[in-house]
This record gives structure tokens, sequence and C-alpha cells, in this order.
């Protein structure tokens, strides 16, 4: 008797339940290989049952892409103050590639049995990869608050370093060195902001675009 009050004190339930299920089967396709990505296994870790998963997902592709989402999800990029577009731009690519590159080589490792989970390797990356832009753009206010930047930049290029980063880690399974990164950044993203900024302010002068350079 004691231990079924003991036992109903301690039954984890909702978000708590479901936060234990989703790092117990990020937790499986991290260190595990795809076909032991199973329902009876990522249970047994959770220490529930299988039915209690299939109540909340209803295939393995829903398990996969919502384990990948949430531990995304608690990657938290911290705002750099480094004083430069470049070192903020470097700063938040670092921690990008230090807290969520593993997902990434997850999405690898899996995209080959997309099939076997029922989906296509297009679908598994485009619901399991959220956009890097919010944290570039935390570099971008930096620089305008500073007065760096004036013009607006299109969003391919803020989306630029993030994927570019992706295809790397995708193509090499590893993640991105610092060199990787800094060439993004010096090679790629800097001349191409350096490019619009010089010709919105042409613009501004009335200096004909294809004159600003």
């Amino acid at each position: 008797m004691e231990a079924d009050i003991t036992q109903k004190r301690t039954r984890r339930r909702g978000k708590v339940l479901e936060t234990a299920i989703l790092e117990a089967a990020w937790e499986q396709l991290s260190t595990c290989g795809a076909e032991e990505f199973t329902f009876d296994n990522v249970a047994a870790r959770a220490h529930t049952s299988k039915p209690v998963l299939y109540r909340r997902w209803a295939n393995r592709a829903e398990l996969f892409v919502a384990a990948v989402r949430w531990h995304r999800g608690r990657a938290v990029i911290e705002c750099p103050k480094t004083g430069t577009l470049r070192g903020d731009v470097i700063s938040i690519l670092l921690q990008l590639n230090r807290k969520q590159s593993d997902a990434v080589m997850v999405l690898a490792k899996f995209g080959v049995y997309a099939s076997w989970l029922g989906v296509s390797a297009h679908e598994l990356y485009e619901r399991t990869m959220m956009s890097d832009r919010p944290s570039i753009m935390m570099a971008v206010d930096n620089a305008r608050a500073r007065g760096d930047i004036t013009c607006e930049l299109p969003e391919s290029l803020l989306r630029m370093p993030g994927e570019l980063g992706r295809a790397i880690i995708l193509r090499d399974m590893r993640p991105l060195s610092e060199a990787d990164i800094v060439a993004t950044v010096d090679e790629l993203f800097l001349p191409l902001v350096d490019h619009y900024e010089r010709r919105a302010r042409a613009v501004g002068r009335g200096v004909p675009t294809n004159a600003a350079g």
C-alpha cells in the first residue's frame, strides 16, 4: 500500500513526462544506430511504456522530429558584445557550432534511413532545421546600433552563414573548425555586407547603382 502511494506521488505527468521522453529519444538518436531508434528502446530509456509514447507521437518520424527540435530548442545563443560585426558573427557561429552541430550530424546519420522512417530526407531536414537568422540578427542589430550598418540586408545573406555551416557539417560529418567559421565570415559574409552597404550609401548620394561597385 505504501509503495503504491509513493509511486503515485512520483509518477510523471504532462510536460515533465514529455521532457523525459524527448531527452531519452535524443540520447537514443545521438548514441545509437538508426535501427535502434524504436519506441521500445526509447520507452525503456525513459522508464515508461510504449503506449505512453504512442499517445503523443504517431510514429518514429514524429518522435524523431520532436526530439531533434527539443534538443535544438535548448541551445540558447547568447548575444555577443565584441564591438565589431566580425567578432559578433564569429562568436554566434562558434556558439551554434558548439551547441547544435550534433543535431546536424544526427540528421545526416538518419537521412540515409529516412524512407525507413516513412519520410524523405528532405522532409526530415525541413522539419528539424530551424533558421539561424534570429541569431545572426543579434550581430546585425548590434552593428546598426553602432552605425556600422545602415542598409537593409537580404534574407538570403542573413541565412547564408548558418546554411553554409550546416552544409559543411553534413558533408564532412564533423563540427566546423574555427578556420571554417572565420573563412565564412571573412571571405563571404562581410564582403557581401560591405557590398550592400556601399551600394545603399551610393544610392543615397545619387550615384547610379552600377557605379557603386
